[in-house]
């Protein structure tokens, strides 16, 4: 089996070498983001390791080494300058990340971006015609971050910061905000991703569900056909792994230039450490092999279902339920609750509607048929209330998005020059990047995935005389009915979701929430319109006699 499992990747058959690069392709996306949050994460600790004894204040003054001040209203060349008064009590100890030594009185170091203006600064240090020392990577944020700090004998304050080790590791209040920010970010992206695993799996769903089917019928075990799907799906998967891991690497120096957290990144604290990337080559594929074997359910227990074309079984309205939990959750919480448990709630809030999905999907198409008065209609009614798992599978990343835009919208950061406002407008500019990266990949894996499960019956339909322009019609339909149907609710539930944890109250200014909504209607159908392009010519040639 596992020599047949290679032989169908090497010769996956008629349109299967589309399938398998729509595979790999949305596989890559995945390991791309995983990798990119992972290294993002790390990365945000890595800059608080170096700077976070700049605000450290935990000692008291009989076992502090050290006094520090910042000098307020700082600027340099019209940017802010981080200026800190430091007073050693006990010399001797290890010198602060960065610095050669411990500053004794009237010594100045500097951030080498600092340096470059020193001409401006000597006046106010005595005249020096340079600082005593240049701060090195090790001790700065960022690589265009200005700092100053001046070595003195006494602090000139009433509350100076008592210090207890200049090798600190107390996360900096600013570097903690963002790693609350992108705990946030990673619950809402992460169903999006998960559906476009499950999108990677399941592209040709239907066309390995009848090929493995017949391999039932001919006499291959239930553990034979799961093992040769696994086979098949691992290899892609890793195929997909290394891909995007790769990218990764080729897209670090641009990803470096994101000025998130006070400034640019050091390559260094965003290159994912080799644990990461073990991480990530094992986690990838094993979740697409997870995701590939569970739709193939029915055809390890009904092979013969599958070859006849049975319908699958109906989505019941149990699946309502879950889309009171999470506002209901949220709106006892409040914006003044724990981290996790927030995270909780919106994750389940987000789970809610990938659960919801297929069941809406179904309702909208019966009612489509229903109501259908042409031949378009009603087959994209009967395709979407026939199997509307495998309709919403290739929508879910996109509706998922919705709801990422609907619950953003309420929280969009105004127009402060406050640095945390800054961090906040570029993670939102951020995180509906990844969103929308990921709808767009797992659209257009749909779209080839689609187009191949309904060769079969394409073609069927073609014999018997229907144009090919109907079939057409009917699967562009088919595609923008769950995202318009699903997808525009979604959005509001999202938002619902977003007022329940802020106790009715609306945070953003202006009109970006507005702006925020538009441009997901926007991408939206854009997504589905390409998706519909790129999804034509593969139906054609798959269906064709």
């Amino acid at each position: 089996m596992t020599d047949l499992g290679l032989r169908f990747v090497r010769r996956p058959g008629p349109g299967g070498r589309a399938a398998n690069l729509a595979a790999v392709g949305a596989t890559a996306i995945v390991a791309l983001l995983v990798t990119f949050l992972i290294a993002g994460s790390l990365g945000i600790s890595h800059r608080s390791d170096r700077i976070g004894w700049r605000g450290a204040d935990r000692a008291d003054a009989t076992n502090a080494i050290g006094q520090l001040h910042e000098v307020d209203g700082k600027k340099l060349d019209g940017k802010p300058l981080l200026q800190l008064e430091l007073s050693s009590l006990k010399p001797n100890q290890l010198p602060p990340p960065g610095l050669d030594h411990t500053p004794t009185p009237g010594e100045v170091f500097v951030s080498p971006e600092v340096a470059k203006h020193w001409a401006s600064l000597k006046g106010e240090f005595g005249g020096m015609d340079k600082p005593t020392g240049v701060i090195t990577d090790k001790g700065l944020s960022s690589p265009e971050e200005l700092v100053l700090i001046h070595g003195v004998d006494k602090i000139d304050s009433k509350y100076p910061h008592y210090v207890d080790s200049w090798q600190t590791t107390v996360m900096d209040s600013r570097m903690a905000a963002l790693l609350i920010a992108v705990a946030f970010g990673i619950i809402l992206v992460l169903f999006p991703i998960l559906s476009l695993v499950g999108q990677a799996a399941g592209v040709a769903a239907k066309r390995r569900e009848h090929r493995l089917a017949a391999l039932r019928l001919a006499g291959s075990t239930r553990s034979q056909v799961l093992w040769l799907s696994a086979v098949e799906q691992a290899v892609l998967g890793l195929a997909g792994t290394v891909v995007g891991l790769l990218g990764y690497v080729v897209l670090t120096p641009l990803i470096a230039q994101i000025p998130l957290g006070g400034g640019r990144w050091f390559v260094s604290d965003i290159a994912p450490p080799w644990w990461a990337v073990l991480i990530v080559l094992a986690a990838v594929p094993v979740l697409s092999v997870i995701s590939a074997l569970i739709g193939l359910g029915r055809v390890s227990i009904t092979p013969l279902g599958v070859v006849r074309g049975q319908t699958r079984k109906s989505t019941t309205a149990l699946r309502l339920l879950p889309l009171l939990v999470g506002p209901i959750a949220l709106a006892s919480l409040g914006m003044g609750a724990a981290v996790v448990p927030l995270l909780i709630a919106i994750g389940f809030a987000a789970l809610a509607v990938r659960i919801l999905g297929p069941f809406a999907v179904q309702v909208i198409g019966k009612m489509l048929a229903n109501l259908a008065n042409g031949p378009v209609a009603l087959l994209a009614g009967r395709r979407l209330a026939d199997d509307p798992k495998a309709a919403f599978r290739p929508v879910a990343a996109l509706v998922l998005s919705g709801f990422v835009t609907g619950f953003i919208s309420v929280f969009m950061p105004g127009g402060d020059d406050d640095p945390s406002w800054n961090d906040m407008r570029i993670g939102v500019a951020l995180l509906m990047g990844l969103v929308f990266l990921t709808a767009a990949a797992s659209t257009a894996a749909g779209a080839v995935g689609t187009a191949l499960d309904q060769a079969g019956p394409a073609k069927a339909l073609r014999r018997s005389g229907v144009p090919l322009s109907v079939i057409e019609r009917s699967a562009r339909v088919a595609a923008l009915v769950p995202v318009v149907g699903v997808g525009l609710p979604v959005v509001g539930f999202g938002a619902l979701c977003g007022l329940a944890l802020s106790g009715g109250q609306i945070f953003t200014e202006g009109n970006s929430g507005i702006l925020l909504l538009v441009g997901q209607i926007v991408v939206g159908l854009v997504l589905v319109a390409a998706a519909g392009m790129a999804g034509a010519p593969v139906l054609r040639k798959a269906s064709a006699n």
